[in-house]
């Protein structure tokens, strides 16, 4: 009887001990997970940052001063050398834009120099009517990131909309 007690209590320490070893392995599998994660986010920045450098880099803004006479609905901006950008708004993001706020659009990859564009912002005018405000023409992108800055201004004149791109 004592040798069949001490034989289980030796079979549970064993597989105790085997227990604790499998939690150890697992414990240094997830810390080893984590480790190849956090290195190709690494590597992942610095191939973005090698490839596209901010020298290349130009990031769009929109905002609406006024915003009475056109309810933008979505934005898609083309142009040479950077492929396109589309947005569609929400109810919410108009009536921040309304209030004030900035909204960065997007960042396209292009080449210092002159680069031509055409924004099309299709909306509702103040009768509610679907019309679009297109803007077309150039910006000259330097060697630094480029910020640009679209804006969406009322034409109380005229009762419409119209929209500017500058740097910012």
């Amino acid at each position: 009887m004592k040798f069949v007690v001490a034989g289980m209590l030796w079979f549970f320490g064993i597989t105790q001990a085997v227990a604790e070893t499998q939690q150890d392995i697992q414990l240094e599998i997830e810390s080893a997970k984590r480790s190849v994660l956090e290195i190709s986010n690494e590597l992942k920045e610095i191939e973005t940052e090698l490839v596209r450098p901010n020298s290349t880099k130009a990031s769009l803004y929109v905002a609406i001063n006024g915003g009475n006479f056109f309810k933008p609905m979505s934005i898609e901006v083309t142009g040479n050398g950077f492929e396109p950008l589309n947005y569609v708004y929400t109810e919410l993001e108009l009536k921040a834009l309304k209030l004030g706020a900035v909204q960065p659009l997007g960042t396209v990859d292009v080449a210092p120099g002159a680069h031509w564009v055409r924004i099309v912002i299709r909306g509702q005018d103040e009768r509610e009517q679907v019309r679009d405000l297109v803007y077309e023409g150039a910006f000259k992108k330097g060697h630094r990131h480029q910020k640009l800055l679209l804006t969406i201004a009322d034409k109380v004149e005229q009762r419409s909309a119209f929209a500017t791109l500058k740097a910012w």
